[in-house]
């Protein structure tokens, strides 16, 4: 991937490049990326600058051997590792190489991906991606062998927060590295790093996407220009939510939520019980997704309630179905909800049943809304 076509966070790219060709690489370094603002993009990037046979002042030039096999995430120097899930039949735990095809795929239509797609592509359903103990020893072994091409050999670890049980392993690498050995972590979530492998890696922050950066991509991509600031707007900075808007599925999320708010609301108790037994059937990613669709209309809600002149980063429906909601809500009550659906959204991380959270939030949101709690 070249820097030009990374979307915004010029500082980040200017960094990136002034270390390179200063030879001040840092061993390890950790890409603290806000959500779709393309932490990913930046590494994949990055690496392609440093293996290039002809770089040039702002950018790799793009059509050398190393280029092109950085391109197609085939060069022999450059390692990749994501969360993955158990491949069947095998009775071993998955290596980020079993899904390698999958991930070229994946990346090459969208390096903005967010971890629940990737998973859904490779038919993970309910199924949590782990990087393993197997992993990190794998990656061991692999950074010990001699480079084939490059000078460096390049190891990007995607999602690195899913290091969490395993990352101990790696300390001494991260550490100590083999000569020529770059290590690229890339995370979202600083709190779920281990302290150990945080204060081994330089931090490079990469904030959230502006508004202007994303409506140039946008228009990139086809989109026509009276859809794109509207987009760009709810995206919020986040080039793949903006990519979901493109193909929205807001319509869905709207028709699932206003039933469940009628449904809960009026405690029509067969129709509750339906709503709860199709949407438990989502799939524990998907339930979470819209759970966090849901916080995110609550929130607005909340503004548009308290905030005078407040814009809200909502669709046009998304705005009518707020204004309804405040017709019921009061500061208490969306504050209440807000913290129901976060205890929840943990549940469902921890694998209780989904239609039992359903259910039961279901009532406890009666409660709170009709004033009976």
């Amino acid at each position: 991937m070249l820097f030009k076509e990374v979307i915004g966070q010029t500082s980040v790219k200017q960094h990136l490049l002034d270390i390179v060709q200063q030879g001040k690489i840092p061993h390890a370094q950790l890409f603290l990326a806000k959500p779709g603002s393309g932490g990913l993009a930046v590494a994949l990037a990055f690496a392609q600058y440093v293996v290039c046979e002809n770089r040039q002042e702002e950018d790799s030039c793009g059509v050398c051997p190393a280029c092109i096999k950085a391109h197609k995430m085939i060069h022999p120097d450059i390692h990749y590792t994501y969360p993955v899930i158990a491949k069947k039949p095998s009775p071993h735990p998955s290596l980020s190489t079993d899904y390698i095809q999958e991930w070229r795929t994946a990346i090459t239509q969208n390096p903005y991906i967010n971890e629940l797609e990737w998973l859904q592509s490779i038919g993970a359903e309910n199924k949590q991606g782990n990087i393993t103990a197997d992993e990190a020893r794998n990656i061991l072994n692999g950074l010990k062998l001699t480079t084939f091409e490059s000078p460096y050999k390049i190891q990007i670890i995607w999602m690195a927060e899913a290091l969490a049980k395993v990352g101990n392993i790696l300390l001494k690498l991260i550490e100590e590295p083999p000569a020529n050995t770059l290590l690229i972590l890339i995370a979202e979530n600083q709190e779920e790093i281990l302290p150990t492998i945080l204060s081994r890696c330089q931090l490079i922050k990469i904030n959230k996407l502006d508004d202007e950066s994303v409506a140039k991509a946008l228009l990139k991509k086809g989109v026509p220009q009276g859809d794109i600031q509207p987009i760009a707007y709810l995206a919020d900075g986040n080039f793949n939510e903006a990519l979901r808007l493109k193909d929205s599925e807001t319509q869905e999320n709207i028709r699932v939520l206003t039933q469940w708010l009628e449904y809960a609301i009026n405690m029509k108790a067969g129709q509750l019980l339906r709503w709860t037994e199709e949407t438990g059937k989502i799939g524990r990613e998907n339930l979470k997704s819209f759970l966090e669709y849901t916080t995110h209309i609550f929130r607005e809600s909340l503004m548009l309630l308290y905030v005078k002149n407040y814009s809200p980063r909502l669709a046009q429906e998304e705005i009518k179905l707020a204004m309804r909601i405040n017709k019921f809500m009061t500061y208490e009550k969306l504050s209440l909800l807000l913290e129901l659906i976060s205890k929840k959204h943990y549940e469902i991380e921890r694998n209780v049943s989904p239609k039992m959270v359903l259910m039961d939030m279901s009532l406890q949101m009666h409660k709170v809304i009709r004033g009976k709690g």
